[in-house]
This record gives structure tokens, C-alpha cells and sequence, in this order.
């Protein structure tokens, strides 16, 4: 079986002949593709000697290796990879090859990632500092109901397209919002949609939550994401979308970052101990909550009187 070093060099050496006769005038190229709390090396297919921005499905060497030493079989890995990257060019503009970011402006979004996770994939982007986040940006290729496609603007690109942290920052403002409305709602209703696919029927999920009208609003816990449950957790740049559901609860309150999807809002009249929040988080982030998809341990506060987010007071010191 071939070594993790032996593979990257056959693959380097031999993947286009698996790819049909019109990629003759390609070659491969290896890249840090910085993922949310990780970085994997990213191969593309791009055009000999093409020196300006260009986008192309990214496939990841270290997750062929997985499958390569799963099967033994180095041809099986090759052939399946091929097949998919022939797929994804189907969803991606005819001219993805040269593909011109300034003409994507509208599709650029935003992307909040924790800071100490992600000092490489921040250190190869342009990015602003929030809170113990940062936020970076993304270009949005393809949304149906396969799912999100898109790919992270790295420093290079910004700077081939002449394109400034600032109006990057401007642009996924408008955008973020428009292309992923945001939506909040009862925590009831999220567990009674998981409990629906895991078989429940509408009688036990009723039972699972008798006279949940009757709970007092500061007493009620609101889940926020967005119409696709993809990055959701970007609420927290918007204080408005937040401060919808507060002004519903009636009282500060906390936000737990359950995951980069989505965001956990309660009242800090309700749930007065912010530090069994805090552990409560970071419970369920190491237990139950999948690597990439984490965002954050810390908690948040939203004040109903100026509409300001900040952490919890004590976290930065535990954190350090």
C-alpha cells in the first residue's frame, strides 16, 4: 500500500489521465484549502500557465488517501474522483475556468469562523475581527436543493480583483441577508422537525410538548438560522435579526453559538447562571457537535436597551 506521500505524487502524476481528452491543456495544483477549523490540501484542475482568479471543484487528497487505504485500490479512487469532478462542473458557470469575481459581487456572503481555530485559513484571507470571531468571506456559486456551493476569498483573489476587505465587508452585508434569509424559531419546533424524521408521528411530538402557548414569553427559547440552515449562525452580525426575537422575549438575553448553522437565544432573567451556560456549550460541542461545525464556546449577551452583542464578562480570561 502506498504511503500518504507516495499517493500525492501518483495522484499529481497520473489524475488527468482518468479525465476526459478536453482537460489535455490542464494541469494539477495543490492548495491549503483552509476549512472551518481545519486545513486540507485541495487539488484543482486549472488551465497551464493561468496566472489571474480562477474556480474549479476542489477535491481533498487527505480524504482520497481514506478511501484509497479503505479499498487497496488506487484506479477505483482515480475513477470515482474523475466521475465526481465531471458532476460538479455541471453546477458551475460554463466559463468557471476564468471565472471573473468582480462580476460575483452579489454573491459574495459573509462567514463567521472561531478565531483561535482558524489562525491559517484567517491568515490566508482578508478579515475583520468580531468579538472572539472572524468573519471572512465566501463567493456563493450554486444554491438548489443538492445544497451550498461556493469557495472562500483568499488574500490572492481580492488582490488579482483589486477588492478591499471594506468592500467585501459592504457587499456581503446586502447580500448575506438576501441570499440566506434569516428565520427563528421555538426550540419546540426545531425537536419536534428532528423527532418528524427520526419516525415520530404528530401525536408524540404533541405529547413530547403539552401547552407550549402557555409559556411565558421570557420564558421561551428560540433557535435562529437561515431558510437553509447553512451558516446560520452569521445572525450574530446582525443585531436586527436578533433583536427581533429579544424584543419577543422581552429581556437581554444570551445567545449560545450551538453550532456555525445556528444560534440558541434566551432570556438572562429566565436563565440567570451564564457560567452553567457556558459549560452547557462546551459540553455539547465536545460530545455531540461535529468538528467543522463548531463555532464557538463562548456565550453571548444582547442588550434589548441599545441592541449591542457581547461576550459573557470572564470568558476571554478562561479562554486564555
Amino acid at each position: 500500500m502506498l504511503s500518504y506521500e507516495g499517493f500525492k505524487k501518483r495522484v499529481l502524476k497520473e489524475f488527468l489521465d482518468y479525465m476526459p481528452e478536453r482537460y489535455s491543456g490542464c494541469e494539477i495544483e495543490l492548495r491549503k484549502v483552509p476549512k472551518v477549523n481545519t486545513v486540507l490540501t485541495g487539488v484543482v484542475i486549472k488551465p497551464k500557465g493561468h496566472k489571474g482568479s480562477y474556480c474549479s471543484p476542489t477535491f481533498y487528497m487527505e480524504r482520497m488517501y481514506e478511501q484509497y487505504k479503505e479499498c487497496d485500490s488506487f484506479e477505483r479512487v482515480m475513477a470515482n474522483q474523475a466521475v465526481y469532478l465531471e458532476e460538479s462542473m455541471k453546477y458551475l458557470p460554463e466559463n468557471v475556468l476564468n471565472l471573473d469575481l468582480a462580476a460575483l459581487k452579489d454573491k459574495i456572503v459573509f462567514q463567521v469562523v472561531n478565531t483561535n481555530e482558524n489562525q491559517e485559513m484567517i491568515s490566508l484571507c482578508p478579515h475583520r475581527d468580531f468579538m472572539d470571531l472572524t468573519i471572512v468571506y465566501r463567493v456563493i456559486v450554486s444554491i438548489d436543493d443538492s445544497g451550498v456551493s461556493g469557495f472562500l476569498i483568499t488574500q490572492d483573489i481580492a488582490d488579482v480583483e483589486d477588492m478591499s476587505e471594506k468592500l467585501l465587508y459592504d457587499l456581503a452585508k446586502k447580500n448575506t441577508k438576501r441570499l440566506f434569509p434569516f428565520k427563528s424559531e421555538r426550540i419546540e419546533e426545531t425537536m419536534g422537525r428532528m423527532m418528524r424524521k427520526w419516525g415520530a408521528d404528530d401525536k408524540e411530538i404533541e405529547e413530547s410538548f403539552p401547552n407550549i402557548d402557555s409559556v411565558p414569553d421570557k420564558d421561551r427559547v428560540y433557535v435562529v438560522s437561515n431558510e437553509y440552515e447553512f451558516f446560520g449562525a452569521n445572525a450574530l452580525i446582525y443585531s436586527d435579526v436578533i433583536g427581533k426575537v429579544v424584543k419577543m422575549i422581552g429581556t437581554d438575553c444570551y445567545i449560545l453559538p450551538s453550532s456555525v448553522h445556528d444560534l440558541v437565544v434566551l432570556s438572562t432573567e429566565t436563565f440567570k447562571e451564564s457560567d452553567k451556560l457556558v459549560r452547557l456549550v462546551k459540553e455539547t460541542n465536545s460530545e455531540h457537535v461535529r468538528v467543522s461545525d463548531r463555532l464557538s464556546d463562548s456565550v453571548y449577551r444582547y442588550s434589548i436597551i441599545d441592541g449591542s452583542i457581547n461576550l459573557v464578562e470572564g470568558q476571554m480570561d478562561d479562554a486564555s
